[in-house]
């Protein structure tokens, strides 16, 4: 895909970029909106733990609002099904194709991760 992201609506959704952040997390939907400015973000942290973050940039009325949170396994599963919906009825199969990919990996990497938790998985302890 050429483009790094797609707006659909108010909210712009960028591509999953699958390499670690510096702090280990791994972003799987990130989606923003411009009016008023705010950024919504579900992943896999460090110790491959779903997460969800969101933070109000627009000014500072809101900044208490900021958060971020663990996540169950299927909430995580249900945000990526939402969009892979959400793309789909928007005709941007690419992007469907790119999420149902990460949903086969995910699914086979959280089911182990859940299975031996506490465990530290190859390169994804944090360094």
């Amino acid at each position: 895909m050429k483009n790094k992201s797609v707006f659909i609506g108010h909210w712009c959704y960028t591509i999953p970029d699958l390499v670690p952040k510096q702090n280990g997390d791994i972003v799987i939907i990130k989606k923003v909106s411009f009016g008023p400015l705010e950024v919504y973000e579900w992943g896999i942290d460090f110790n491959n733990t779903p997460y969800e973050w969101y933070e109000w940039v627009e000014n500072d009325f809101y900044e208490d609002e900021n958060y971020r949170r663990n996540i169950t396994r299927e909430e995580l599963f249900n945000q990526i099904f939402s969009v892979v919906s959400l793309f789909k009825g928007n005709g941007l199969s690419e992007l469907v194709t790119i999420y149902e990919k990460i949903l086969d990996g995910l699914n086979s990497m959280l089911s182990e991760s859940f299975e031996r938790r506490g465990e530290v998985h190859g390169d994804r302890k944090k360094g």
